[in-house]
């Protein structure tokens, strides 16, 4: 009986700061391209790169080797490589989205985009 109490007030006491823990590094932050290199670099080495968002405006859907370009809010373009399942649209120039995903390299790196959303 004892141990039952126990048990029920340890669950009680760690289940809300488990909910509040995968609430806090779940949510993802929306940025620009310099945002998400900086959020990269701010991780220590063999750390993977955290998932943001960027809303990004397609400039060529198909600039080559499996990549397409695309500017942010700020203006800077940068390459996209996108893997995630078919878009409900396919992309093209002009269309604006939201990618999910991480940078690769640095400044002259890409983004690789796992999953994409109308804006």
């Amino acid at each position: 009986m004892m141990l039952r109490r126990i048990i029920i007030i340890v669950a009680a006491l760690t289940i809300p700061v488990v909910i509040y823990v995968a609430a806090q590094y779940g949510r993802l932050t929306e940025t620009t391209f310099a945002g998400a290199i900086t959020a990269t670099s701010a991780g220590g080495e063999g750390d993977q790169a955290p998932k943001v968002i960027i809303v990004t405006t397609i400039d060529n859907p198909d600039a080559g080797d499996g990549y397409m370009t695309g500017h942010d809010g700020s203006g800077r373009s940068f390459r996209i490589q996108y893997t995630g399942s078919a878009p409900e649209q396919p992309f093209s120039k002009g269309t604006t989205v939201r990618f999910v995903g991480h940078v690769h390299g640095a400044d002259d790196g890409y983004f690789h985009a796992t999953q994409v959303y109308g804006k």
